[in-house]
């Protein structure tokens, strides 16, 4: 399971999806559905569920993901600053975060398998594959 994104399959009809992961602030979720980012939707009060503006349509694939920036630091120490909680959780969840989705993207990645040293593209559908020039190339059954 993933630490950092959903998943959803659209059916014409549902409007609303659960916002299954923690996150730090409501603009640093983002939200796709066939690829194409939207902002069509709204977050419940708690911030764990969105309803979009219109049921995404049938079969449309739907992602909500949680980007950390990693170019900028949420909080600066400062010598002879007060240290607060706040400062700390705020600084240890950005890097937990990161974390979390660098994880996240390299489990989306087709992997070696460990057992044979074979890759392994974990069920899913190798696509935009070009033309073999080689006898040991891959081939689409188009070919």
């Amino acid at each position: 399971m993933a630490n950092s994104f959903v998943r959803y399959t659209g059916n014409g009809n549902t409007t609303q999806y659960a916002v299954s992961f923690s996150y730090r602030d409501q603009a640093d979720i983002s939200v796709t559905i066939n690829g194409v980012a939207t902002t069509a939707f709204t977050f419940n009060g708690a911030g764990t569920q969105i309803t979009f503006n219109s049921a995404p349509a049938n079969l449309s694939s739907i992602e909500i993901r949680r980007t950390t920036s990693q170019t900028s630091r949420l909080v600066d120490y400062a010598a002879g600053s007060v240290l607060t909680e706040n400062d700390l959780d705020t600084d240890s969840n950005q890097g937990f975060f990161m974390s979390q989705e660098a994880i996240d993207d390299a489990n989306d990645r087709i992997k070696l398998d460990n057992a044979d040293f074979q890759w392994d593209a974990q069920s899913k559908r190798i696509k935009n594959v070009a033309d073999p020039t080689g006898a040991n190339d891959v081939a689409t059954k188009n070919y």
